[in-house]
């Protein structure tokens, strides 16, 4: 439910399973009903492994447009708000590397409120596009088994978002919260204190948490 409702609210995609690998280019399988998928039978891991698989590209080529994917600056992300709030019934569920050092119980019954803010984007360079868009219709023309059987109805990453992850206690929890972190050493940036609860905020550690994809039949570059 919460998948549906981060789409409906942000127009993007919620990365159940994030780590820092994940890069623009990357293919994805979206199931009508369930999350993203980054593995499917038959479905190369990026385009550009498509491209090559396809003999339209080099090795040498396939690894520069997979370095320059990235190595993608980080520019500030323009959406509807500066902070992404996620229902703390669904953190349990979100299987983010850092926040998966604070699990259990912890998560379920004692966190008051997740929020991913400074909010930071990685978007696909227009020239890479250009390339792509190149290549698909190259493919299409000669390799149209391979296209149809392997990435016609995926989706492609473009754009990657990021933010430093806020966690809300309420300030009975707070000493259990930090003997949590001194165990895992996990380190906060900031810890705020108001009257009744306090704040932890985190890097994120170049683990995205959102991304958009577009549908491989219908991209334009």
């Amino acid at each position: 439910m919460e998948i549906r409702k981060f789409r409906s609210a942000y127009q993007l995609e919620l990365i159940p399973a994030s780590h820092e690998g994940i890069s623009t280019g990357d293919l994805v399988w979206d199931p009508i009903i369930g999350s993203p998928a980054f593995s499917k039978k038959g479905m190369p891991g990026s385009i550009f492994t498509a491209f090559l698989d396809a003999d339209l590209i080099t090795e040498n080529e396939w690894a520069a447009l997979g370095k320059e994917s990235s190595q993608a600056p980080f520019m500030e992300a323009h959406l509807a708000s500066r902070t992404v709030n996620v229902n703390v019934e669904f953190v349990g569920e979100l299987q983010h590397p850092k926040v998966g050092l604070i699990t259990g119980e912890f998560i379920s019954e004692k966190l008051s409120k997740f929020t991913f803010g400074n909010l930071m984007v990685k978007e696909m360079d227009d020239l890479i596009r250009v390339r792509i868009d190149h290549y698909l219709e190259k493919m299409k023309a000669t390799r149209w088994n391979e296209y149809d059987g392997k990435i016609r109805r995926v989706f492609m990453i473009t754009e990657l978002y990021y933010g430093t992850i806020k966690l809300v206690v309420e300030k009975q929890f707070s000493a259990e919260l930090d003997a949590l972190l001194q165990n895992t050493d996990l380190e906060a940036l900031n810890r705020s204190e108001g009257s009744h609860a306090i704040e932890y905020e985190f890097s994120h550690d170049n683990v995205p948490f959102a991304m958009r994809i577009e549908r491989i039949r219908t991209f334009n570059g």
